[in-house]
């Protein structure tokens, strides 16, 4: 789903490069169908747009305000640019019913892209230049975490979508596969047998787990669990690429709930992606100050992007738009991949002149 999105946004960024001299509407609107606000006759989300368009036409020529009923799409007179945007808004707005927890439009006179995001952002409105800052910071949160329980007989894969709050959490999917038979009595030969019938388990649970992760590469880390025994005896003879991502073994019962299960592994998931933020800020930065793979503040982060350079932004989250935006729209189109920091993380970036990168190569 994640890289989908992305690929979805970076097709707009060459879009909006191509057509920069446009105005752009970008609108984020929590369209949550569970939030109370959203049960009523004219649910916020609504609200909110209606009170965003009114301000936008208020900063307008009144004459362009009125043309939207009218105008045709195909009409590319100049002065005709909201009218030819609101049309685009109020047609999409006819058929649309909320299918995530926000709806991302960007929409101009000549295109509309919309996306739904399966985490709450707060409503928001912008007018004049793409803003998708919010929109890669949901990306960079929503981060995919498989969590691996192991049972006497079966392994369950559940595939868990952390956001910041348990509304954010979201069960992408839930299954058991592995069922083999362990249990063979209670005799010393059963015994025996048993221990082989468990090492033949261990190994076909490795093979397996490697074979799931290696074909899904938007998994970002991995938590395993239940019986902890045989959970410590996958963990051994999985792939090291595999191994990379678990961030934890957990005694997670196999048969818990799936809101407990990311329940559980909520605060490990946030300590893991808290520690990895630091350790690239810090690797960045002494990369930069031996003129290696790594740049740090606005001036040199541009010219590797002009470089294609660039393997990685990240940056403290939220960052000064007016700044900020235009990097972000060329890393989507070169698809570098942005990392939104927090806490001690964010704090060293700002130090090092607010935005840092990692490079491919040495551009210095």
């Amino acid at each position: 789903m994640t890289q989908q999105l992305i690929d979805d946004l970076r097709e707009f960024a060459e879009y909006a490069a191509g057509h920069a001299q446009d105005a752009y509407l970008s609108l984020y609107l929590m369209t949550d169908p569970s939030d109370p606000g959203n049960q009523v006759q004219t649910p916020a989300w609504r609200t909110f747009l209606n009170n965003a368009i009114t301000h936008v036409e208020a900063g307008l020529d009144p004459a362009q305000a009125k043309q939207w009923k009218s105008v045709r799409l195909s009409d590319e007179s100049p002065e005709k640019g909201w009218a030819r945007t609101r049309k685009r808004l109020e047609k999409y707005l006819t058929s649309y019913r909320p299918q995530g927890k926000t709806l991302v439009l960007f929409l101009s006179p000549g295109s509309e892209y919309s996306f739904e995001l399966p985490v709450r952002l707060d409503s928001a409105y912008y007018y004049g230049k793409p803003h998708i800052q919010e929109f890669l910071w949901a990306l960079d949160e929503y981060e995919q975490h498989s969590v691996m329980l192991f049972g006497e007989d079966h392994v369950r894969v559940l595939r868990l979508a952390l956001g910041r709050s348990a509304a954010d959490r979201t069960v992408v999917s839930d299954q058991a596969w592995l069922r083999l038979l362990r249990k063979a009595g209670e005799s010393q030969q059963n015994k025996e047998r048993q221990a082989d019938i468990t090492r033949r388990f261990v190994k076909n649970a490795a093979n397996e787990v490697d074979k799931f992760f290696m074909k899904s590469p938007d998994v970002g880390r991995i938590v395993l669990g239940g019986n902890m025994e045989l959970a410590h005896a996958v963990l051994g003879s999985v792939h090291p690429s595999v191994k990379d991502k678990v961030i934890a073994v957990l005694p997670i019962p196999v048969e818990s709930a799936p809101h407990e299960v990311a329940e559980r592994i909520a605060e490990t998931a946030e300590q893991a992606e808290r520690e990895y933020e630091a350790a690239l800020v810090t690797d960045i930065i002494r990369q930069a100050g031996a003129r290696g793979r790594g740049a740090t503040g606005y001036t040199a982060v541009g010219h590797a992007l002009d470089r294609g350079a660039v393997r990685l932004l990240a940056l403290p989250y939220p960052a000064e738009s007016d700044i900020i935006e235009p990097i972000l729209l060329q890393a989507v189109r070169a698809g570098t991949q942005v990392e939104f920091l927090h806490g001690e993380a964010a704090q060293r970036a700002t130090e090092a002149g607010g935005i840092v990168a990692q490079l491919y190569y040495s551009v210095n």
